[in-house]
């Protein structure tokens, strides 16, 4: 696989480090923003020869972002009147004031 093609899908700072201490001999300074370490480590790469050739490469569409799913409980539930949030109800929360049941 082609260097600035991996150096351009790297995601962390780390897996930065570890392309250009393997392919370009180049430690990175990891006080500095991944996409300023990210253009160093392909200007390098482009200076010593290596191309970009992700267009030989098929592109592949980005999976869409999933719906977040309805959650699982088919039982009662019961909201927070201070904060909003919704949980399974227990028979302990009757007793609370600040839950109700929905």
């Amino acid at each position: 696989m082609d260097l600035i093609y991996k150096l351009e899908k790297a995601r962390t700072k780390d897996d930065l480090e570890a392309l250009g201490i393997e392919h370009l001999g180049v430690d990175v300074d990891k006080r500095k923003a991944k996409e300023v370490l990210r253009a160093e480590l392909i200007g390098e790469a482009e200076s010593r020869g290596f191309t970009a050739e992700a267009a030989d490469e098929p592109a592949q569409p980005e999976p869409e972002p999933q719906a977040p799913k309805a959650s699982g409980y088919t039982s009662k539930m019961a909201r927070n009147r201070n904060t909003g949030r919704i949980m399974p109800w227990t028979a302990a929360m009757a007793d609370m004031p600040h839950m109700e049941e929905v």
